[in-house]
């Protein structure tokens, strides 16, 4: 059952029975908004949406009612912005958050989901958003769940059913198999899937920065059409309609400067507060939108800017003269200069960096966004087996920012399973000063060490992770593998029985206490052990070979 006025967060696989809830809504006669990743007019036919506006999240061009999903903070949520304010009691439904989240970084889908849910609070608006429970981690989805009044299934909302809250359970993972290898470890024992991101802690509010870049625009001069923005900010700090109005005065400018005839190296505007500096050239035009305390630094980098933005304007003249030339207002046909815009965006961050008052430079949108394309780039590869590919995407992103957890904590497992370990090590030991507090990255940091013979500091790292997830049964298991090479068999054991008692349905955790009491003689009890792996795991080879050995053994000391 929806109540209206209401936040919602709907778990479907496809969103079937979430667009009926929504047919639903709008036949009591809700104005409705409806933006979906399926084709409209394929939507309407399966659907009586009535009047609603149904907008298409697509990078196609062509269509009126597309959005593109990289426009997340420009015309995606001015559409929503005007539709809450502007209509009585409204009901909208946002089906696409996989691909706005593929599109941009995750942290950013979530300011804009919480920035639309507030908005909607204060304007009696109802809101859906439905997301597939497989695109994301249940970690993931239960923090997504927080920023909402209700969550549940499709069919317990449309069923009436009171919602659980709590997502669907996603498949399980294969068991973490620990096996006891003394150098290079086997994909299955270490953690492949990179850790989510620390949790991010606001910092004590500094004061106003001398030099901030805020937005980018690249604009084409005769038409008027915005090709490309880029943005340096957290956009949940800046009002949608205070960048509308940003926007229409520096294509006011734009305009009168063409219609005058006139080219200008640097032209320069103050707008609320904002300074603006626009460079042209025969096609396009470059904005960039300064705040803080400009006034006084500006000129101590204008040469180096003037010089940057004329070059970049020279190579995409240079690159797409036809096009522009002969500019359509097709977007799709300039769609690299995206790529184009994120170096510029790169080149001018350096030359604020001196200015911009903080000890360590943030990233941009443009960098945030390059970083999370070659992480993708680098996690494809390693799937592949190109393992090569995949270090060099890692190095390319850290590169750009070089506390970048997935990637240090992924490259690392690339490294160790090339059997380069001591590398592997560098990079655990870099991820856990970038967040100390994560467990995967102390097991397998622990790996790694006992890999290199350095075993005392393997139990040392294993009991780091420990402290943190001490119902970790692996963790439990890799400490008791690094005990047993030592020969303190009894701690082993214990170690191994508190696995067990965390997850009794790893196979590898009872073979491996197996070997630790055939190493004691306790030959009976270790064909027990491993019999419960293998009625866990029938297929586990070396459980069967070492139940063999043990069985033999136990022959010849009955004929003793």
């Amino acid at each position: 059952m929806i109540d209206k006025g209401f936040n919602y967060l709907i778990y479907e696989d496809k969103s079937d029975v979430t667009f009926k809830i929504f047919e639903n809504l709008l036949s009591s006669g809700s104005p409705g908004l409806c933006i979906t990743t399926m084709y409209p007019q394929k939507l309407k036919k399966m659907y009586d949406f009535g009047e609603a506006n149904v907008y298409w999240l697509s990078d196609s061009t062509g269509d009126k009612d597309t959005l593109s999903p990289t426009r997340l903070d420009f015309e995606i949520t001015r559409v929503i912005s005007k539709f809450i304010k502007e209509q009585d009691s409204p009901v909208f439904l946002l089906d696409g958050i996989a691909y706005l989240t593929l599109e941009n970084e995750y942290e950013k889908v979530r300011k804009f989901i919480k920035r639309i849910n507030d908005m909607a609070s204060m304007n009696d608006a109802t809101i859906i958003i439905v997301v597939n429970p497989a695109s994301f981690s249940k970690e993931t989805i239960t923090m997504l769940a927080r920023d909402f009044d209700k969550s549940g299934t499709a069919d317990e909302f449309f069923g009436g059913a009171t919602p659980s809250g709590t997502p669907p359970e996603p498949l399980a993972p294969a068991p973490t198999s620990v096996a006891p290898s003394p150098y290079v470890p086997r994909a299955e024992e270490l953690r492949i899937s990179a850790p989510p991101p620390p949790e991010v802690v606001p910092e004590p509010e500094e004061e106003e920065l001398e030099l901030e870049i805020e937005d980018i625009y690249l604009i084409h001069r005769s038409t008027g059409t915005l090709i490309q923005r880029r943005t340096w900010r957290d956009q949940d700090l800046i009002d949608p309609d205070l960048i509308g109005g940003m926007f229409q005065a520096i294509l006011d400018f734009i305009n009168n400067s063409f219609a005058s005839g006139e080219v200008s190296d640097f032209s320069r505007m103050d707008v609320k507060g904002f300074i603006i500096l626009i460079a042209d050239g025969d096609h396009i035009s470059l904005a960039m939108v300064f705040s803080g305390k400009a006034e006084e630094y500006i000129h101590n980098v204008m040469a180096e800017m003037k010089e940057i933005m004329k070059d970049s304007i020279k190579e995409m003249e240079k690159q797409y003269s036809k096009v522009l030339g002969e500019y359509d207002g097709d977007v799709g046909k300039l769609r690299g200069t995206r790529k184009q815009l994120d170096s510029f965006a790169m080149k001018i961050n350096k030359v604020l960096e001196p200015h911009t008052g903080r000890k360590k430079r943030r990233l941009s949108d443009a960098e945030k966004h390059m970083v999370s394309e070659k992480f993708n780039n680098a996690v494809g590869a390693g799937r592949q087996k190109k393992y090569d590919v995949a270090l060099k995407y890692y190095d390319e992103a850290l590169e750009i920012d070089p506390n970048h957890l997935q990637s240090l904590f992924n490259k690392a497992v690339v490294l160790q399973m090339l059997g380069r370990v001591g590398e592997a090590l560098k990079c655990y030991d870099k991820a856990i000063e970038v967040n100390p507090n994560d467990p995967e990255i102390w097991s397998n940091r622990g790996i790694a060490l006992r890999s290199l013979g350095r075993v005392e500091e393997a139990i040392e790292s294993y009991n780091k992770g420990i402290e943190f997830a001490p119902g970790d049964a692996s963790l439990w298991s890799n400490k008791g593998i690094a005990l047993r090479s030592m020969g303190r068999v009894k701690e082993a054991i214990e170690c191994y029985d508190r696995a067990i008692d965390i997850n009794p349905g790893d196979a590898g955790i009872w073979s491996n206490k197996g070997v630790v009491l055939g190493s004691m003689g306790l030959l009976k009890e270790a064909i027990e052990c491993y019999d419960r792996a293998l009625s866990i795991d029938p297929g586990r080879r070396l459980a069967s070979k070492n139940r063999e050995i043990a069985l033999k053994e136990l022959e010849k000391r009955k004929e003793q």
